[in-house]
């Protein structure tokens, strides 16, 4: 893996709160759940570097680090102290049963915010006779704002069947999709639910536990609910899903719902794609959905485990649209204030207070703003362009 480090020229050349430079491609900006600092993911020329801010001191010079020549694509605050990034990359000479080949890959690193060391988190896996290159990197379900250390992903590993083995094969695998926490600190892996040979995905709270599993069958397409007890790691059945509805519907799990016994989901409804809820204890979908219209895509936050930005059809090709009824005030009065802007709140403080919004406009590049509510304080920190 391409290594981690603290390289002091790329912090004086980071785009800052007041410059204008913008020649490299920004990636995102995310504010700590604390909302003491926020991190900038940016090209800087052949390379690809992390600035890290202190929000309370704008004349501070950041800290950068840089990340080489990966191909970052995401990133996430794993508490306040880890900067989590995605990266994809290649990986030759891998011996595969159509002989050597080059195979692209993803992963996630954990980047202590302080020393700029890393930790990859994931790898290959390891079965009854031989270990699986597996190319993706986890998906991130909870990034536990309040746990400086430990995050929740949901990937697949190979599990071990025993009972098949005879006296000259120990066992056979499996491939199964399950949760599995990361610690942040150090790297270590552990498995907190396992799923079966039909799970596809997994609905998580904030705090990290499991709150139910969705099971589907390849043959009829039919899902199977598993609503998850206190504890999340016992599971019972809440309803099913046909597999004609699922497939008229195109039903996708998306989260966490608005109470803690229902989960959302986006289905088609009346010809349009909408975000509605499912209620875990009877088994069915509480409501249509709220009218935000037609829905393109989700953004989907791993600080809140949930869907909590919208991207729905409009006159000019597609506008954000915040679930939280005091987002979208908040949304309101960022869009009177920059002007011919369409505001996402791309992440913010765990009280609220803090956040950074991302300003689309029609005819220029992005731009990201820190706003700060209680000060009154909206500042431009970084613009692509």
């Amino acid at each position: 893996m391409t290594p981690v480090r603290i390289v002091p020229a790329i912090a004086a050349l980071v785009i800052g709160a007041t410059a204008a430079d913008a020649a490299d491609k920004i990636y995102g900006v995310e504010i700590s759940p604390g909302g003491k600092h926020y991190a900038v993911l940016r090209d800087f020329g052949k390379e690809q570097a992390l600035a890290i801010y202190a929000v309370d001191d704008p004349a501070a010079a950041p800290k950068g680090i840089g990340l080489g020549a990966v191909k970052a694509q995401d990133l996430e605050w794993g508490g306040d102290d880890y900067v989590l990034v995605r990266f994809a990359g290649e990986k030759g000479g891998i011996d595969t049963v159509s002989g050597l080949k080059t195979l692209e890959f993803q992963r996630w690193l954990s980047i202590d915010r302080d020393t700029g060391k890393s930790k990859t988190l994931f790898g290959n896996e390891e079965g009854a006779d031989f270990f699986y290159f597996i190319a993706s990197a986890g998906v991130l379900l909870a990034s536990i704002p309040l746990d400086n250390e430990r995050a929740l992903f949901a990937r697949s590993y190979p599990q071990v069947s025993a009972q098949t083995g005879s006296r000259l094969k120990d066992g056979q695998d499996e491939l199964l999709y399950s949760l599995q926490a990361a610690n942040l600190r150090t790297g270590d892996i552990k498995r907190v639910a396992d799923g079966d040979k039909n799970t596809v995905d997994w609905i998580v709270n904030a705090a990290g536990v499991a709150v139910a599993r969705i099971d589907q069958y390849e043959a009829s397409k039919k899902i199977e609910i598993m609503s998850a007890d206190e504890s999340g790691k016992r599971f019972k059945k809440s309803g099913e899903i046909p597999g004609d509805q699922v497939k008229t519907e195109d039903i996708s799990f998306m989260g966490a719902g608005s109470a803690s016994r229902s989960i959302q989901v986006l289905r088609t409804v009346g010809g349009s794609r909408t975000l509605t809820e499912y209620d875990l204890d009877a088994g069915a979908f509480k409501s249509e959905g709220e009218p935000f219209g037609a829905v393109n895509r989700v953004y989907y936050d791993p600080r809140e485990a949930r869907a909590r930005i919208l991207y729905v059809s409009s006159g000019a090709g597609e506008r954000p649209v915040h679930v939280d009824a005091e987002d979208q005030k908040t949304q309101a009065a960022l869009e009177k204030a920059v002007a011919g802007a369409a505001i996402s709140i791309v992440s913010k403080s765990v009280d609220g207070g803090r956040m950074i919004a991302r300003a689309d406009f029609a005819g220029k590049a992005s731009e990201f703003y820190l706003y700060d509510k209680s000060a009154k304080r909206l500042e431009l920190v970084a613009a692509n362009d």
